[in-house]
């Protein structure tokens, strides 16, 4: 106000003029992006194809028809406490090593186990205070009755008969069984547990032999105890992730943990329940790649993109071995320990062969997407001048060069698991095209070739979209 109590014309203007500005408009809300939604669905998606795949626990009955078998399934820790050489029982004229085992957890823990190794290549070298592990065969049977009486095929000599009860996978089954003289006599006990070698002829059960089930006849050596140096090894690599990725490397690693939880909770269980293995292996590798992806990279479109991609190359693949595998007319068992299959109903055995190539190329396949994505990116932060086909040429280029070398490690990878095989081959004096023809290199062959055709076309299509639908601020970019 000026002196004489009137308003100040400068004070006047400034008050008109702030009456007349006009109000900040409110800020217009941030939209989602559509790749975020778009990528909410597809988890929707592929954890619907899981809950329909699901197993039903059936795999469990047919751990119990292993078990009968007289294959081992129960694995337990063991000390050596002392290894003694001394001539072979009934070959005197080698010398065998003697190993003395205490039992150090499970249902035995504090008993001794001793057994006999004859001198070979393959002769575990077990020295006192090894830690070892021990697998422990599930007794088959238990003794219902016991009744002395004639043998059937002397009826001046006396025997045992038995009633037993058989567990072969299928709840249980009564059988006789007599026990002929030797010269060590062998008392069985009603309610006792026994180990019984049996088979089916033609349907028709037969028993081969009955042993008690005491320590020495449940246990065998399996393993050295190597568990603490596959812990030390977890725990540096676990280190180094995360000193160098940091916060990223320590999602990884929990997405490394959840690929494991599914593998063993959902894949293996499922085929094991007569699932569709191929479904199993493309539904199992998309979660763990839609799970690693998204933990270790962020919810954001340049993951998603990297996502669509694997994704749309792994069904590539899945597709084409199922039409490779058909034509080469591979059994699926090459591979010695799937003969054991055979005695399990609804397990899929070739199938299992295409489930496996799709696994191994959905690894590979996560790579080279989530890197071609991140490249566009890059490139654009670089050089934000750079145009849709500057980004695409210019991610490609490096695209190029990763197949480059991903094929080669896929080759390498796969040779590596079978070179025993292959140096068999060479001492054999086998032509290449012998080698190549046989089946268990021939699927190594398919694998590499299938996985790769899936990785390039990975490349183009990951590159293309993410170079099509780069955005900095929530807009595509021109």
């Amino acid at each position: 106000m000026a002196d004489n109590g009137s308003l100040d014309p400068d004070k006047i203007d400034e008050w008109l003029a702030f009456a007349e500005t006009e109000e900040p408009e409110d800020p217009e809300p941030r939209r989602v992006d559509p790749f975020v939604v778009f990528g909410i669905v597809l988890g929707v998606f592929i954890l619907a194809g899981m809950i329909l795949l699901r197993p039903t626990g059936a795999s469990q009955a047919q751990s119990d028809d292993l078990a009968a078998l007289g294959i081992p399934t129960d694995f337990h820790r063991a000390a050596v406490l002392d290894v003694i050489e001394r001539p072979c029982a009934g070959l005197e004229t080698l010398v065998c090593a003697v190993v003395r085992f205490e039992i150090t957890e499970g249902p035995d823990e504090g008993f001794f186990f001793t057994q006999e190794f004859p001198p070979s290549a393959a002769m575990p070298q077990l020295a006192s205070g090894d830690r070892v592990v021990l697998s422990r065969v599930t007794p088959s049977g238990f003794v219902d009755a016991v009744v002395a009486g004639p043998c059937s095929f002397d009826p001046e000599t006396q025997c045992e008969s038995i009633e037993l009860t058989i567990i072969d996978g299928e709840g249980g089954r009564k059988a006789p069984f007599e026990v002929f003289p030797s010269g060590e006599a062998v008392t069985f006990v009603v309610g006792e547990e026994v180990i019984v070698d049996f088979i089916y002829d033609n349907d028709v059960l037969e028993i081969l032999s009955v042993r008690p089930a005491d320590p020495q006849s449940l246990y065998q050596f399996a393993d050295f105890d190597r568990r603490w140096v596959l812990i030390m090894v977890a725990v540096a690599f676990a280190v180094v992730v995360v000193a160098l990725g940091g916060w990223r490397g320590a999602t990884a690693l929990v997405g490394l943990v959840v690929s494991v939880a599914i593998l063993l909770m959902f894949v293996l269980p499922a085929i094991l329940d007569g699932r569709s293995p191929v479904l199993v292996a493309v539904f199992g590798s998309a979660a763990i790649a839609y799970a690693a992806m998204y933990l270790a990279h962020g919810i954001n479109r340049m993951t998603t993109i990297a996502l669509v991609g694997m994704t749309a190359a792994l069904v590539l693949t899945a597709a084409l071995s199922s039409i490779v595998v058909a034509a080469a007319r591979f059994t699926g068992f090459a591979v010695e320990e799937t003969s054991l299959l055979t005695f399990f109903d609804g397990i899929d055995v070739s199938g299992l062969l295409l489930a496996g190539i799709v696994l191994g190329a959905a690894g590979a396949l996560d790579d080279v997407t989530i890197t071609q994505a991140s490249t566009v990116w890059e490139l654009q932060e670089a050089n934000p001048s750079l145009d849709r086909k500057g980004r695409f040429r210019g991610a490609l280029r490096v695209g190029r060069d990763h197949i480059a070398s991903m094929v080669n490690t896929l080759l390498l990878a796969y040779a590596g698991a079978s070179l025993p095989l292959l140096v068999l081959f060479v001492l054999a004096h086998q032509s290449l095209g012998t080698i190549a023809n046989s089946e268990v290199v021939a699927v190594e062959i398919v694998r590499t070739l299938v996985g790769s055709i899936g990785l390039v076309a990975a490349v183009p299509l990951t590159t293309w979209l993410a170079a099509r639908f780069y955005h900095a601020d929530g807009e595509p970019a021109s």
